[in-house]
């Protein structure tokens, strides 16, 4: 057990994860406890009117995506895929690693989406066709792993290479703001813009567009 803590802890987007993951039970259980405690007659307010418009805004468009079907048995999964998302992305601006910057962490939820595709696909056409559809010809197998490759890599290789941006960002500006004064001047002058793309903007974008595309693959493996 203490060589499993040891390899955690000696990867940092892992400890960011668990942090994340820490914090959004903390706030979900307060959350919680406010909202059974909450007057429904009255109008809601502080931590209680930020989680309903959270909840509505995510089931409005879930619902516009997938068939009524599916859209509360499948609507907490992707609630807290996108919530997780977002703040793991976004965690980048405390100044430590962000956690989908780890392949692992994307991949491993990329995985629960193509299990949840094929899941469905074996409902919607019977194990035997399932099998018969994706063997035959074997280059099916291909088409029936790519959803896997293509989810995990896009956010990795996204978030990724806005962390290498701004570490090149930050060797440069050092370099040159050197030249004045010991003091990184030009990168705490320029970089909150940049901070606000690749971390904030693309961040977000990246969770919303993972969480699409999972829930439309979902779907349309089961149309009926």
């Amino acid at each position: 057990m203490s060589k499993i803590l040891v390899n955690i802890l000696s990867v940092p987007e892992l400890v960011s994860s668990l942090v994340v993951m820490t914090i959004l039970c903390v706030v979900f259980i307060v959350a919680g406890n406010k909202v059974k405690k909450a007057d429904p007659t009255a109008r809601p307010k502080g931590i209680v009117l930020g989680m309903e418009i959270i909840i509505k805004t995510l089931y409005d468009y879930i619902k516009n995506l997938m068939p009524q079907k599916f859209e509360k048995n499948y609507y907490p999964y992707f609630a807290m895929l996108f919530i997780y998302l977002v703040c793991s992305n976004l965690w980048g601006l405390t100044g430590f690693e962000a956690p989908t910057t780890n392949y692992s962490i994307t991949l491993a939820m990329a995985t629960i989406t193509f299990c949840l595709i094929q899941l469905n696909s074996i409902k919607a056409n019977g194990i035997f066709a399932f099998l018969k559809d994706k063997l035959i010809p074997p280059t099916n197998l291909l088409g029936m792993v790519s959803p896997l490759l293509s989810l995990s890599m896009r956010i990795f290789c996204n978030l990724l290479s806005g962390s290498f941006i701004m570490s090149l960002f930050y060797s440069a500006t050092n370099m040159l703001s050197s030249k004045v004064i010991p003091f990184n001047f030009l990168g705490a002058a320029i970089a909150p813009v940049l901070h606000m793309y690749f971390d904030v903007f693309s961040g977000v974008i990246q969770a919303l567009v993972f969480m699409t595309l999972s829930s439309i693959l979902i779907a349309i493996e089961n149309p009926d």
